[in-house]
């Protein structure tokens, strides 16, 4: 069985950047209008990496003077866009040294604008990995939001779409995952068909974006280890007490409007997580260990 590296990355503030520069682009250099230099740098570096251009020995990609000269900007466009790759865990840099290719991303340099500008179903990062990827649902219906009102901004009684499925790698069942999205993000006309909706896409990123119009900015997400219950464990075909991770997170809009709510248990037999991250660290008070269900 395949494990499965899931690459996740820090908080991608402001990646679609509105900051205006003075630079002048040189003969050569970037001719698109309207968007940030900023902007421009990072689709460049993007592309470039993506046609073996850029990497070298070790991930090592070229310096902020040569990069400034190549796109005809200054350094410190170069050095924000960097910045935006870094944060986005595209690159790493290192200083004194030099700027590098994530390792996660390097095995795969064709993929790095599909990781820059999406964001994944599980099921698609199963495929990427060329295992035959599978859902079941579990469980689709419109219910108030409850005691997930807090995290969703919305009243108590609001309707959320959730959504409770299972993950599968060919047979094996490796990710327990449930959804709760606010009603409200879809179109009014479609309240009535919204688990229709839900059932004809695979993941939630999918219904944001075909139904309601939106993208995944950011997700905030909290990951604990945590023991399988007696409900989770015969749906991860695991036994009670196995070891399982927990990932809560919310996903938000450019403007910070929630999207939805997650909490998802993966087999830690299989799933492990590779995160890249600001060094951000919240330490709290011992607290009994919770079993997953």
């Amino acid at each position: 069985m395949a494990r499965y590296p899931l690459t996740t990355v820090g908080v991608c503030d402001n990646i679609n950047v509105t900051c205006q520069t003075t630079d002048n682009l040189g003969p050569g250099g970037m001719a698109q209008k309207n968007i940030a230099l900023v902007e421009q740098v990072i689709l460049e570096v993007l592309s470039a990496i993506e046609k073996g251009e850029f990497v070298r020995d070790e991930g090592l990609l070229p310096s902020e003077t040569e990069l400034a000269h190549r796109f005809g900007v200054s350094r410190a466009t170069v050095r924000e866009a960097l910045g935006k790759l870094e944060v986005a865990g595209v690159v790493v840099r290192r200083q004194g040294i030099g700027t590098f290719l994530n390792q996660a991303l390097s095995r795969q340099p064709a993929r790095i604008h599909e990781w820059f500008d999406e964001a994944h179903g599980f099921v698609d990062v199963v495929r990427s990995f060329h295992q035959v990827a599978a859902h079941r649902f579990l469980d689709v219906a419109v219910v108030p939001a409850a005691e997930l009102s807090q995290q969703l901004q919305c009243a108590p009684d609001a309707p959320v779409l959730a959504i409770t499925k299972l993950i599968y790698s060919g047979s094996v069942p490796i990710i327990h995952s449930y959804n709760a999205m606010p009603l409200r993000l879809l179109p009014e006309e479609a309240w009535s068909r919204a688990t229709e909706l839900a059932i004809s896409t695979d993941s939630i990123y999918k219904v944001l974006e075909l139904h309601c119009n939106v993208r995944v900015h950011h997700q905030e997400s909290e990951v604990s280890a945590c023991l399988a219950g007696e409900t989770l464990a015969p749906l991860l075909a695991c036994q009670p007490g196995d070891p399982c991770l927990r990932v809560e997170e919310v996903a938000y809009s450019a403007d910070l409007t929630p999207l939805f709510y997650g909490r998802n248990h993966f087999r830690s037999d299989i799933v492990t997580f590779r995160q890249i991250r600001r060094p951000l660290i919240n330490i709290r008070p011992p607290q009994p260990f919770q079993p997953g269900h």
